[in-house]
Order: structure tokens, then sequence, then C-alpha cells
């Protein structure tokens, strides 16, 4: 099996040309909460967003009770994994036709310090995972059904805290820790491409990210895989590496993006809307501090990549969240505040609405003023924009 062939996306052409829909200009609209929801994987229509009517109802949230056939389909209670939507394999009512997928892997269902297991003498409570697991779960979205995986190949060693991320139908693993420590920065890819997954070691030249965990990885304009951030067991880290998946061999890029990004920090999230954007929120900086900002990463024509805040403020700083992107929204939910408190109810889900430049709570209640500090929103957004676009950043600034 050719692993190097599949990690080259589809379309190798650059993204840069559709990051000039950046900050506060939309790639799309969300449809309303009255629609049907789609699965992962299928493209939804969305209308465009009527100029200044402001951010649009948000859909609901509503409970799944999934179908677990046997107690060790389902993931059980765990805390550190990772859940990847992976889209549809093959021509749907064909024989060899797999739905849209979510494929949860690794995660530890004790911490030390926190379980019957004495902390290790090596590290300090907490820090040394007790109970890390490499299983792999996989809730099917049509059949609304978990079932327990066993990959052939082998598989990467037990970690929590790591990272994953889907390109095409494979989902790419690296770093974490377990109960021996920091895993190894080794790229692990888990083949979803026949009726029998298979695992894959990845072959990077050159040196990378190192061991580390806590970090981000997303794959951004369907081309490059951005790891960012983290901890490897000394501080948190800052810096931002970068994979080209349609350039061979495979090797790492440390990039030093230009404009004010984020400090030095952990469990934060990466989510990469579709035309290219990735955006970084929250996390836990070296002072163990949760954060509230979130920061936009772009790639220039020219190849640079570059840095810029996000405007408003998240209603609630957080760490260890959720964040996915729904067209141009941004959907964080859950996280910590330290000290053993969890995000309120009342802000456990904010929105970021990337369209209109304003975060918004589930009901599209504006929590941060579309008119403050005006002039510097602009100028924020307009660091991310392609000059040549005057159009569309008119178009922008007059809805701002």
């Amino acid at each position: 099996m050719d692993v190097d062939s599949r990690m080259t996306t589809e379309s190798d052409s650059d993204s840069d040309a559709t990051t000039a829909n950046a900050l506060g200009r939309g790639s799309g609209s969300e449809t309303s909460s009255s629609s049907a929801p789609s699965t992962p994987g299928t493209p939804t229509a969305a209308a465009p967003a009527a100029a200044g009517t402001g951010p649009r109802p948000a859909p609901g949230y509503t409970a799944v009770n999934a179908v677990i056939e046997k107690k060790e389909d389902g993931p059980g209670c765990r805390c550190g994994h990772t859940l990847t939507a992976v889209p549809a394999v093959g021509e749907e009512g064909s024989p060899d036709y797999v739905g849209p997928r979510l494929i949860l892997f690794g995660g530890a269902t004790a911490l030390e310090g926190n379980s019957a297991t004495p902390p290790s003498s090596a590290g300090s409570a907490g820090i040394r995972l007790a109970g890390a697991t490499a299983d792999v779960h996989c809730y099917d979205v049509l059949s609304n059904k978990w079932s327990r995986l066993t990959p052939l190949g082998e598989p990467p060693s037990p970690r929590a805290a790591h990272v994953a991320t889907a390109v095409g139908t494979m989902v790419v693993i690296q770093g974490g820790i377990g109960p021996a420590g920091l895993s190894a920065e080794d790229l692990h890819v888990l083949d979803l491409t026949q009726q029998r997954p298979r695992w894959h070691r990845v072959v990077v030249q050159g040196p990378g990210p190192g061991p580390r965990y806590g970090h981000v990885m997303a794959l951004v304009g369907q081309r490059f895989l951005l790891t960012i951030g983290g901890n490897d067991g000394k501080r948190p880290l800052a810096d931002v590496w970068a994979l080209d998946t349609a350039a061979k061999p495979y090797e790492w890029r440390k990039l030093e993006p230009e404009g004010e990004g984020p400090p030095p920090c952990m469990y934060a999230t990466a989510s990469a809307r579709s035309d290219g954007l990735l955006l970084l929120c929250g996390g836990r900086d070296g002072n163990s501090v949760p954060l509230s900002s979130a920061y936009g990463l772009a790639k220039h024509r020219d190849g640079r990549w570059e840095w810029a805040i996000a405007p408003g403020v998240s209603p609630s700083p957080r760490y260890q969240h959720a964040a996915v992107f729904v067209n141009a929204r941004l959907h964080v939910s859950g996280g910590a505040l330290g000290g053993g408190r969890m995000v309120e109810d009342s802000s456990s889900v904010a929105v970021l609405d990337t369209a209109a430049g304003v975060w918004c709570d589930t009901k599209s209640v504006v929590t941060t003023p579309r008119t403050e500090d005006i002039v510097q929103m602009q100028q924020e957004v307009m660091l991310l924009l392609n000059l040549h676009d005057v159009v569309g950043m008119r178009q922008l600034l007059l809805a701002i």
C-alpha cells in the first residue's frame, strides 16, 4: 500500500488565494436551526448573509443516544483522547460504501494521583498518565452506532493529550504522553480507505516538532499539516511547524509567521476553515492561566504566513475544550478554568462568527460589541487580506 500517495491531497493548488476570506469575511453562513443537520463530508448549501443583518440563529444542540451493542464497542469514560471526522468511502449504494464516521483514538481512563495508582517518581501527579490506551473506536454517523476497530499493522503506543486530524480518509496522529512519558514525534496514519483499517508509520525527513503533548494540529487548505504549541515536558511552546502533504519526501518546516501570534500555551484548539484560515482558540499559558483570545493564521500568495488577533474576546477563557467550524462559525464547547473548575453552563458553548467578526452565544446574542474599537478590528482583519482583493476588502469594511 502506497501510503505516501494517499497523503497527497486531491488538490495541489496553493490555498492562499482563498485565505483572502479572512477574519470578519466568512466563506458562507450557516443554515438556520430549523434546517436538517448535514452529515460530515456532505456539502451544505449556504445562503449568503445579508449585509448588516448580524449573526444568524445558531443550530440547536441535542444529546445523541448512540447504540452500543457490546460494552467493549463503546469508548467509556476517558480524557485526553481525540475524535476526528472522516468522510464517506466509496459510492453511496455500492457494496463497499462506508458512510461518514467519527474516529476516537487513545486517551486515558485514569490519571496518576487521581486513582489507586501512586504517582510515578519520574514525574509529578497528573503528568504521567496511567491507563493510557491505543484503542480505536468508531461512531457511524448514519447508523448512530459505536464499534471498536482492530486495525491491521503496528499501532502507536498508548497515549493521551496527542493530536489527530483527517487527511482525506486517513487519520494522522502525532505526539502525546503515556505511561512511559512523552511519546515519540513520529507520525502515525490510520488508513480507513479499505474495509479493514490499517496503521502505518509515515517517514518524515529532517528535524521536526519533537516530542510534546497538549499541542494542536490541523490540515490547512487541504494541504498543510500545521502543528502549534504544546509542552515539551519542560515548558509551554509557541512554535509553528508545517508539513506539506503534496511535496515528497515529507519534511517538517519550522515557520516564522509575521504578526502578533499567541503566547506559549497548551491545551488550545486549532480549527481550519474551509477556505484555508486556521483559528487557534483558548489554551493555558505558562502560568497555568486560561486564555480567552483567538488568533487567525493564514498563508499569503508569496509563501508568507501571518498571524492576526481575532476580533472580540471569548465569553469565557478556557482550555482543554473542543472547537469545530460549521461553515463560517467556530463553535467552542466546554473546557476547564483550572483548580478543578469547569466552564459554567451559561457560557459553556460560545460561537465565533467569523463572517460578522463577533462572538455569540448559542442563541446568536452578540456577546462582544460590533462597534468596539472598530478601527483596530479593521486593521486586524486587513492583515490577512490579499491587497489585490479591493472589492472584497471594501465590502468587508462596510459590513464591519
